[in-house]
């Protein structure tokens, strides 16, 4: 009776067979392939989505500034009007004076400023057919400028919110990217066929955003092909025809990184330097394929770098930035095929 139930118990604590323990391991090693893979699907797509929101934002931005020069413009040429419309209606005041306004001289010595003796019933008594309606253009060129500063002061607040929002997403932004990065280092270390996988269906969606691009976009990644990433490590979205200031759409691709992240030569070609408001510093790249490719917002050139310099695919032209209408530090990257914007983003999905 002893011996069966020796055997049970050596049999209970006895090794796995091979067969049963690789068969456990293989399960396990996939189950960790797949985890990694949804992990890095996962990362990409909360990346994506804190682009999008930034761009929103960024958008919105571009909106409220652009409306902000208007305002600053036109209050700036209300207050000359007024400022001159003003020194009629003082010289109103003068006339009625020495004409021997008695009521004028009392009313003169009671207004608390000169809008109160502007507008006083003495005054408009005094007043001729000619001065009345510069009185009335006073008054309404008066409400416009009041109008409108409040509008700026309102616009200024939204600008303030803006950016306290576009700080959140931005740290955000930052923290997820930091784990899609390391997420894919792991994946490519420990899980190469997840990863290759992965990779293969990266590939695959580019393709098919590519297909769906319309007009000379869609022709971009072949005629393209081959040429240097302008931002590696940055993060980007097809961000092409987003709405901007003006009533304008996006005509580029949006690459988010550090500020004076470097930034390199898409192609061999020749360059030319440029500034403005909108686009900040610049750099345009002739490329010898007849393509223009356009950086915006830089934080400064490479050292020595002039206009009409010859630069090799690959050769470091300048620096990431915030310059001109850009509040958080990227590159506005633009690609020109005669004469016309085409949509960056696969090419850039291709090269980087």
């Amino acid at each position: 009776m002893a011996l069966p139930v020796i055997l049970l118990a050596l049999l209970a604590i006895a090794p796995l067979p091979a067969s049963a323990q690789s068969k456990s391991s293989v399960d396990r090693a996939k189950a960790a392939e797949e985890a990694a893979y949804e992990a890095l699907i996962a990362a990409d797509a909360e990346l994506e989505t804190g682009l999008e929101d930034l761009e929103v934002i960024q958008g919105k931005l571009y909106n409220l500034q652009w409306r902000i020069q208007r305002l600053d413009e036109a209050i700036t040429e209300y207050g000359s009007d007024v400022s001159s419309l003003q020194e009629r209606a003082r010289l109103i005041v003068v006339e009625a004076y020495t004409t021997g306004g008695r009521n004028m001289v009392a009313t003169a010595f009671t207004a608390n400023s000169i809008q109160d003796l502007i507008t006083s019933q003495a005054l408009f008594d005094a007043a001729t057919t000619r001065d009345l309606s510069q009185l009335d253009q006073l008054a309404a060129v008066s409400r416009q400028m009041d109008r409108l500063t409040d509008e700026l002061v309102d616009k200024k607040a939204e600008v303030s919110v803006l950016e306290q929002e576009q700080t959140i997403v931005v740290a955000h932004l930052a923290e997820v990217q930091a784990k899609a990065e390391a997420l894919h280092a792991e994946a490519k270390k420990k899980y190469a066929a997840a990863y290759a996988r992965y990779k293969a269906e990266q590939q695959r969606q580019a393709a098919l955003r590519a297909a769906r691009s319309s007009g000379a976009a869609a022709g971009i990644p072949s005629a393209t092909r081959g040429v240097a990433c302008p931002f590696p490590g940055s993060y980007f979205i097809d961000s092409w025809g987003y709405p901007r200031s003006g009533g304008r759409t996006h005509k580029g691709t949006d690459m988010m990184g550090g500020n004076g992240a470097r930034l390199y030569a898409m192609q061999s070609g020749t360059v030319r330097l440029n500034s403005h408001s909108l686009g900040g510093i610049q750099v345009y790249v002739y490329g010898d394929d007849g393509i223009t490719y356009y950086y915006a917002h830089l934080s400064g050139y490479a050292s020595g770098l002039s206009s009409g310099q010859r630069v090799d695919k690959g050769q470091l032209i300048g620096y990431n930035g915030t310059s001109g209408n850009a509040s958080t530090p990227h590159l506005h990257l633009g690609i020109i095929v005669g004469g016309t914007y085409v949509n960056p983003y696969p090419t850039v999905r291709a090269a980087c």
